[in-house]
């Protein structure tokens, strides 16, 4: 067990953050925490690294626990290279080489028992340092580098030119390279494109400790968790499986409680009716049974309906139907101030397409959607519109509440469309998690980033639109909410374009993946896994592709060179084996001339103790010489044996 929790309180001033909170972390657990924002998810990392401290209960950390926190907001590390802070995870290896460096000077300028002391200090270092991966860490740090999408040169460069997504990853590598006994990960696959987040999906599921990710990317948990836990109503929620078993688990679990709250309240109810009909009796038999049943009633208490994440239903169809054909794209390019973005993309869209456009950053697919907004000019190209094609563009920009002026959320939807009753606004906003009188009534002005999210959605889902141009659409939205929109959008019976980089909801949604690249735009049928299941197969057929086809003689050189080698090898390995005992033999002849250098009666014939001193440094010097000499044919032998 690394860490146990009991009974836990937490609370900033009135506001309760957890609530007899009783949970624990095995050892290898791989647990993904989810939560609305503003649950206390992070809060949580933080009262488990000791930065704050809880009201009340207690948690308890196995002893000598390693930890590695991944924050949302890293650390300046200005005036160090990104090698430097690598290397952080290394300094109990780069202290025992300057160890082994210091000690190996004191066996070549010491004699006697010193020098016997410093080579057994020598010893004792090299086989810890090889135990803790000393000499493996140059590999881990390149294997880093390349994986979260660095170069050599970048080690070299100086944290203050990165920008902040990627000072992220290189704290993100930092720690991965600690290899802590738990790792706290605060949404690690921010400011990580699609092949950076699948190495590091690799990594994960590689990593043979603990560890507790918050995370948005259902995708990512999905591929790495096998338990995930939800902060809900001040408390832990936990499920095994991954978050796609954790759906199917959870909507089971709030059933269950939705009956469990039903039975109780009814049987509340059922009680008082007895205790009313004992009270109106007016018997003293009668009114003892009803101050008993109050009893029994005062312990149990009125449990208050709750509205599971999944009972909430979306669904929308656009008012007008286009034709089949609803838009062709041919030799579209762009270039902004000399700089091109992309060329030669041409494309087709039918009608009730559900199509995920992806790519790299930089490479101008926002740019290219508002280019089919006619917002922009292609510099190439042309753009063809079918009939009745009603076009409704959700964009990252714009997202400002300020945009709309100072109205309410009703007036905001009525001004798409003012047929309308307030009723049947109420409603919609409803279902977009606007309820109450006070919610409906709010300002545009006073809405967060993630609500005014869904207040712009819903005005989508009013708008005459049959053409839906989605730019990042799952952005500052919540879980439940983002699984809401999916489940209309998978069912909306319009055409969608939806620019993404959350691969789950390209899974819930599309059946088309369109790549942009600089060069034009590739496409793949289906969804997300379809598209990425075919790049994986490209690539095998590709590396298949690059193998030499060799010819029946090239195969018999090829045969003849792999027995040479094989033969070389095993001439290697029977000189090893002879050095090995000629090592064994010097270092048995210098354990006999310790022992008699131990007898203090060996030194009453001086010329025997000199010679016997002469002999012993010569050994010495023939040990390390052969020590060296087996460490080179070693190092030929594992070469040969790789090629």
């Amino acid at each position: 067990m690394l860490i146990t929790i009991d009974h836990l309180d937490f609370s900033y001033g009135i506001h309760t953050i957890f609530k007899d909170l009783t949970y624990s972390v095995q050892e290898k657990e791989r647990i993904g925490l989810i939560g609305n924002n503003g649950s206390g998810k992070t809060t949580f990392f933080k009262l488990l690294c000791g930065e704050l401290l809880p009201d009340g209960g207690s948690i308890h950390l196995t002893p000598s626990l390693t930890v590695g926190y991944l924050r949302q907001d890293t650390a300046d590390q200005a005036g160090r290279t990104m090698k430097q802070v690598f290397m952080e995870a290394f300094t109990h290896l780069t202290a025992m080489e300057n160890r082994m460096k210091a000690v190996q000077e004191a066996i070549n300028h010491t004699a006697g028992q010193e020098q016997l002391d410093a080579v057994e200090e020598l010893g004792r270092l090299q086989e810890k340092y090889q135990n803790q991966g000393g000499y493996e860490y140059p590999s881990r740090i390149r294997g880093v580098t390349t994986g979260l999408g660095f170069t050599a040169d970048d080690l070299k460069k100086d944290i203050a030119t990165f920008s902040g997504g990627q000072k992220t990853r290189i704290a993100l590598g930092r720690i991965l390279l600690q290899a802590p006994d738990l790792l706290l990960l605060d949404e690690p696959t921010n400011y990580l494109d699609f092949q950076t987040m699948d190495w590091l999906e690799t990594f994960l599921r590689g990593y043979d400790r603990a560890f507790i990710i918050i995370s948005h990317d259902r995708y990512f948990l999905d591929k790495v968790c096998t338990r995930i836990t939800q902060l809900e109503r001040h408390r832990f929620i936990s499920f095994e499986g991954n978050y796609t078993e954790y759906t199917l688990k959870k909507q089971r679990y709030d059933q269950a409680e939705q009956d469990r709250i039903e039975k109780n309240n009814k049987e509340i109810a059922r009680q008082q009716q007895i205790i009313d009909r004992l009270r109106a009796y007016n018997s003293v038999q009668s009114s003892k049974r009803a101050r008993s049943r109050e009893k029994k009633l005062e312990r149990m208490t009125t449990i208050h309906q709750f509205e599971a994440d999944n009972a909430i239903k979306l669904s929308f169809s656009p008012k007008i139907r286009s034709s089949d054909d609803v838009l062709t794209v041919s030799d579209l390019s762009k270039s902004f101030d000399s700089l091109p973005l992309f060329k030669d993309v041409s494309f087709e869209i039918h009608r009730c397409d559900k199509i995920g456009l992806i790519g790299p950053n930089g490479v101008g697919k926002s740019t290219l959607v508002r280019i089919l907004l006619r917002q922009l000019l292609p510099d190439t190209g042309f753009i063809r519109y079918g009939q009745k094609v009603k076009t409704g563009y959700y964009t990252q920009e714009g997202q400002e509440s300020q945009a709309y002026g100072d109205i309410t959320l009703i007036d905001a939807i009525w001004q798409i469309d003012s047929q309308l009753s307030e009723g049947e606004i109420r409603n919609l906003l409803a279902r977009f998690l606007f309820t109450g009188e006070e919610e409906v009534y709010r300002t545009t002005e006073s809405l967060s980033g993630g609500e005014m999210a869904r207040l712009r959605l819903a005005m989508l889902m009013v708008s005459e639109s049959n053409l839906l141009l989605l730019d990042e659409p799952t952005n500052h939205i919540d879980m439940p909410t983002k699984e809401i929109l999916e489940n209309a959008l998978a069912d909306y019976d319009g055409t969608i374009l939806a620019i993404s980089h959350d691969r789950y909801f390209l899974n819930q949604i599309a059946n088309r993946i369109f790549v942009l690249t600089p060069d034009g735009l590739r496409e793949s049928m289906g969804n997300y896994d379809d598209y990425y299941d075919s790049l994986q197969r490209a690539k095998s057929a590709a590396a298949e592709d690059a193998a030499p086809q060799m010819t029946k003689t090239q195969l018999r050189n090829e045969r003849k060179r792999a027995k040479s080698a094989q033969d070389s090898v095993r001439k290697l390995k029977r000189e090893l084996k002879a050095l090995e005992a000629e090592i064994e033999a010097t270092d048995g002849a210098i354990a006999d001339i310790e022992r008699k250098l131990g007898d203090p009666d060996f030194f009453s014939d001086s010329e025997k103790a000199q010679a016997a001193t002469q002999e012993y440094e010569t050994l010495q010097e023939k040990s390390n010489g052969l020590l060296e000499k087996w460490e080179n044919l070693a190092l030929l032998v594992e070469s040969d044996e790789s090629d």
